[in-house]
C-alpha cells in the first residue's frame, strides 16, 4: 500500500534505492529546469512510467515498470561495483542479518530456504554485510530435498527440524546480461546548496533518483525542522535513526540512542523530538559506538536492554546541527486540475519537487488506491488504519488504531476492506475510544473468540464515523508512458 507514499519523487527521496553518488558517469552536469512535475521522470524503451491520469489532465508519476518483467521496479546498488539496476519488486530478499542455512551436515554448501515453494524464474537478492557492500543477485537453483542445517552461537552445525511446507534449494548462477535494465547516475541541477541526481536508463529512461545537500554531501529529502521550516535534511539508508520505544543510551533512560546497519559508518543523525508534532526533525553529527541500551519496562523502571546479536550497530548523539545548515525548501503549489493541486517543494529557482496531491473540496492531502469496485480514487493520505479492534466484548463496533508519532487526528480514516489489502474504504473520523479494547481470536480448530487485549502506550484508539461513498473521491485511471 501507499498509505504514507505520495507517489514516485516521495518515495524515492525517501531513500528506496538511494545509493552512494559516487559512482556517477563523467559526462559534464547538464543544466535543465525542473519545475514541472513530468520533468522528473520519462519512460524509455524497457522501463515505464507507471501514471494516474485524470479527466482534468492530471498526470502523476506512481512508480517505474519494467515492461519485459511486468513488474514495478527501483533503481539499485548491485555488486560488485555499485552499478544501478532497475530491479523489480518481487526478487527473494536474503537479509543481512539473517543467518545463513545449509544444506550438508557440515554447514559447507550455503543455500537457500522459504516458508513455502518459490516460483520458477525467482531472482535471488542477498544482501552484502555494510559498509559498502553492494547486493548479489543470483538466479533460483534447483529445489533441495531432505535436512536444511544451521550453525549454532559455538559453530556447531545441527539440522534443523522437519517442516513439511518448508523449500530448500540451491544458489543458481549469478545474475548477468539484460535481465535487468542499467542506468547510469547523472548530476543535472545544482544550485543554492542542493544538487539533484537522475538515473539515465540504458533502454532511454529517465528517472530522479536522490537530492543532495552539496555543502555536507549527503543525500536529503524534504522534511519538517526542528525550528518547523521545511528543509532537505539527510535521509536514505547511511544515516543513524533514533530508536523508538522508549530506547535510551544511558541508565537513567533519557539519552537517545541511534541506530545504523554498520558502525562508524554514518555521519549523520536524526531524532524527531518528543514534541515531534509541533516541530520536527533534529540533525546531530553522529557519536561514538555504544554497546549500552536500556529500555523502560511498564512500571517506569530503566533496565538494561539488548537487540541481540544480529542487532543494528548503536550510536550516541554528537553535535546538534542548526536547522539552518541545511538547505531550506518553500511550499510552491506547482499544478491544479480540476480539485486537485500538485503541491511541491521549491529548492531554487531551476528544482521545485513535486510532493504529493491535495484535493481542495476535501481539504486534505490524498493519494491514489483502488476502491471495492476496483476503481483508482485519490483517498486521504492517512496514517495505515487496520481493522481488527473492537470496542466491545462482542468485537461488533470498528476501532481505528493510530499512534503518536503519526501525529494524526483526522478528519478520515481510510481502511482495508479486505486482507489483501487491495480494496479501500473511507470513513469519518469519531471520538477517541478510551476504554477496554477487543480483537477476534482465532485458533486452529477451536471457534473464534472475541477476548479483550493489550495495545501499545503511544497508540490511540477511534471510532469510525459515517462512510464517504468512494463517488465523493477524485477517479483515476492507470496508465503506463
Amino acid at each position: 500500500m501507499r498509505r504514507v507514499c505520495a507517489g514516485l519523487v516521495v518515495v524515492m527521496l525517501g531513500g528506496v534505492g538511494c545509493g552512494d553518488s559516487s559512482n556517477e558517469g563523467s559526462r559534464p552536469e547538464e543544466k535543465t529546469d525542473f519545475t514541472s512535475p513530468e520533468s522528473f521522470f520519462k519512460g524509455g524503451s524497457r522501463i515505464k512510467v507507471q501514471r494516474t491520469t485524470t479527466t482534468e489532465g492530471l498526470r502523476w508519476a506512481e512508480a517505474t515498470y519494467d515492461a519485459a518483467r511486468l513488474r514495478p521496479c527501483t533503481w539499485q546498488p548491485v555488486a560488485p561495483d555499485g552499478d544501478l539496476y532497475c530491479l523489480s519488486d518481487n526478487l527473494h530478499r536474503i537479509a543481512r542479518n539473517e543467518p545463513p542455512f545449509y544444506l550438508d551436515a557440515s554447514c559447507t554448501e550455503e543455500g537457500v530456504i522459504s516458508a513455502n515453494p518459490l516460483p520458477a524464474g525467482t531472482i535471488l537478492s542477498k544482501e552484502a554485510p555494510p559498509p559498502g557492500g553492494f547486493q548479489q543477485l543470483f538466479h533460483l537453483g534447483a529445489r533441495v530435498t531432505g535436512s536444511v542445517y544451521l550453525r549454532d552461537t559455538s559453530g556447531g552445525c545441527h539440522a534443523l527440524p522437519d517442516n513439511a511446507s518448508r523449500a530448500a534449494y540451491r544458489f543458481g548462477d549469478e545474475v548477468t546480461g539484460n535481465t535487468f535494465v542499467k542506468g547510469d547516475l547523472r548530476q543535472h541541477v545544482s544550485q543554492d546548496g542542493i544538487a539533484a541526481h537522475f538515473v539515465e536508463g540504458e533502454d532511454g529512461s529517465f528517472s530522479l533518483h536522490h537530492l543532495e545537500a552539496t555543502e555536507h554531501g549527503v543525500t536529503c529529502a524534504v522534511q519538517r525542522a526542528q525550528d518547523a521550516s521545511q528543509r532537505c535534511l539527510p535521509s536514505g539508508p547511511d544515516i543513524a535513526i533514533a530508536a523508538l520505544g522508549g530506547l535510551s543510551a544511558d541508565a537513567s533512560c533519557s539519552e537517545p540512542v541511534f541506530m545504523a546497519p554498520a558502525c562508524n559508518a554514518p555521519r549523520f543523525a536524526v531524532e524527531h523530538s518528543a514534541s515531534r508534532c509541533e516541530t520536527g526533525v533534529s540533525v546531530f553529527s553522529t557519536g561514538p559506538v555504544t554497546t549500552e541500551l536500556y529500555a523502560r519496562s511498564e512500571n517506569g523502571t530503566c533496565m538494561e536492554s539488548s537487540l541481540g546479536p544480529n542487532g543494528p550497530c548503536l550510536h550516541r548523539a554528537g553535535q546538534e546541527l542548526p536547522p539552518t545548515s541545511w538547505p531550506e525548501a518553500r511550499h510552491v503549489d506547482m499544478q491544479t486540475h480540476g480539485r486537485l493541486v500538485v503541491r511541491g517543494a521549491r529548492m531554487n529557482d531551476s528544482l521545485h519537487v513535486p510532493m504529493g496531491l491535495f484535493d481542495t473540496r476535501m481539504d486534505t492531502a490524498c493519494h491514489f488506491e483502488t476502491d471495492t469496485n476496483g476503481q483508482l480514487r485519490c483517498f486521504p493520505t492517512t496514517p495505515a488504519f487496520n481493522l481488527g479492534l473492537y470496542a466491545d466484548a462482542s468485537c461488533t463496533q470498528a476501532l481505528a488504531q493510530t499512534y503518536e508519532e503519526h501525529c494524526y487526528t483526522g478528519p478520515y480514516a481510510v481502511v482495508t476492506a479486505t486482507t489483501e489489502g487491495d480494496a479501500h474504504r473511507v470513513f469519518h473520523l469519531g471520538a477517541q475510544h478510551q476504554g477496554a479494547t477487543y480483537a477476534k481470536i482465532m485458533l486452529t480448530g477451536q471457534p473464534t473468540r472475541c477476548a479483550e487485549v493489550g495495545t501499545p502506550v503511544t497508540s490511540k484508539r477511534w471510532f469510525l464515523g459515517e462512510e464517504l461513498p468512494a463517488s465523493e473521491l477524485v477517479p483515476g485511471r492507470a496508465t503506463l508512458d
